[in-house]
């Protein structure tokens, strides 16, 4: 392996770990801590003490899945053993990837207000679900196992 191939498996790690801390720490966040803080001390100075401390992971996540995405994209692009296929299942990973980045950035915009979601329209409360930590989470499984198809799409490439 060249120095170029190892520098590219430590973005592909670094890529891999700030997907996990994302959403891995999203779920516990969402099904663990804000349920426990909620009990603890009614959701007040902890529990928004507790969520600025994970936007801050969040937002680091994201800038290093932004970076490490466009240079792992770039590298297998310009790879021979990339297919119509690959190119395809890329281009809805991304599309999901903006989306969570998009509702993340929706969501944390109104963290602070307050937001009666179970009030008003139907086309409100869809509104809602869509730029939720549950909306996240599910973007983010989704673009995780795209992941793994890329992988495979990839060294099917490989093989011939």
């Amino acid at each position: 392996m060249t120095v170029l191939d190892w520098i590219l498996v430590g973005i592909r790690l670094a890529h891999a770990l700030a997907a996990v801390a994302w959403v891995g720490g999203s779920i516990f966040f969402l099904l663990v801590l804000r349920p426990a803080l909620k009990k603890a001390d009614g959701g007040g100075t902890v529990g928004r003490l507790a969520g600025a401390e994970f936007r801050s992971v969040v937002n680091t996540a994201i800038a290093v899945l932004v970076l490490s995405g466009v240079i792992l994209s770039v590298s297998r692009l310009t790879s021979t053993a990339v297919s119509l296929p690959y190119v395809i299942v890329l281009s809805v990973k991304i599309a999901v990837a903006l989306y969570i980045f998009g509702a993340t950035w929706l969501l944390q915009r109104r963290s602070g207000v307050n937001n009666s979601s179970t009030e008003g329209s139907l086309v409100a409360r869809v509104r809602c679900a869509l730029v939720s930590p549950v909306a996240i989470i599910i973007g983010g499984t989704i673009a995780i196992g795209l992941a793994d198809v890329l992988d495979a799409l990839f060294e099917r490439g490989l093989v011939g």
